[in-house]
């Protein structure tokens, strides 16, 4: 089943007001934006910078790869520094078809040992930062009801849908730890500029936003993604991901992409 991704992202993945009645365009928009493509590999290195409520910053740096290919997209994470979190490694199979459950895997060192992440299960914080495992992998398209709410609203002086998302059971709520997304999609290039997300646990809500949108190999690519988590309209933490170089279709191989290689590292 397919993913709105926010990046890698990031996966990222990953509704109604008066005015605009529930119907086929939200979710066509939302179909061309999860299908945009993203390249048949992707490679990068990038910073992962957590910022608590004081300002003070930790940054993490990565090393990402991407393959897909008919029926799944594989992803891998490589945990690059500081010497806390170095060697850790994350790795994600997409599966286009329903029939097949997403596959998730965290390879902590300190342990020796790999853990699996239930698709049913991705609300948690990924490395604690705070895009969660939903954000990283994506959402799955047909697990919302999409409600256009208004058909122009400016974004950084681009003209933008403002589409809404609501989760069709409690067990979308659960696997995300999402109750609703508000999402800004720019119309020339079909692309989510920004999103206020609604969390269950402690009624917090995160706001999610790029920026230094660029065209890489004829790409259109974020290179900054910021998420804030709030409570009671104050902020609790965010973090931002910066993608410093990014290369598509440069031949990653697919051999890459199993446990061997999350143990073996970089």
């Amino acid at each position: 089943m397919k993913k709105i991704t926010a990046s890698l992202c990031v996966a990222l993945l990953f509704l109604p007001l008066s005015g605009f009645a529930e119907g086929p365009d939200a979710y066509e928009i939302m179909k061309k934006v999860d299908e945009r493509y993203e390249g048949d590999t992707r490679s990068s290195t990038s910073k992962l910078i957590l910022i608590d409520k004081q300002e003070r910053q930790r940054v993490r740096e990565l090393s990402v790869f991407a393959f897909k290919k008919e029926g799944v997209e594989k992803s891998l994470i490589f945990f690059r520094s500081p010497p806390d979190v170095e060697g850790t490694t994350y790795m994600s199979f997409d599966w286009q078809s329903p029939d097949n459950e997403d596959e998730n895997w965290l390879y902590l060192p300190a342990l020796k040992q790999i853990k699996r992440i239930a698709a049913a299960n991705e609300s948690g914080a990924f490395m604690g930062s705070d895009f969660s495992y939903a954000d990283i992998n994506g959402l799955e398209l047909d697990d919302y009801t999409y409600t256009l709410e208004s058909e122009s609203e400016s974004v950084n002086g681009h003209d933008c849908w403002l589409i809404r998302a609501t989760p069709k059971s409690d067990e979308v709520v659960n696997a995300t730890g999402y109750t609703e997304v508000k999402a800004w999609i720019r119309k020339d290039i079909f692309m989510r500029v920004k999103a206020i997300i609604n969390v269950k646990k402690g009624q917090r809500v995160k706001y999610f936003a790029i920026s230094d949108l660029e065209q890489i190999d004829g790409i259109w690519t974020a290179l900054t993604l910021q998420m804030v988590t709030t409570r009671n309209g104050k902020r609790e933490h965010s973090s931002l991901l910066k993608i410093d170089n990014i290369q598509y279709n440069k031949g990653v191989d697919e051999t890459l992409f199993n446990t061997e290689a999350m143990r073996r590292g970089l």
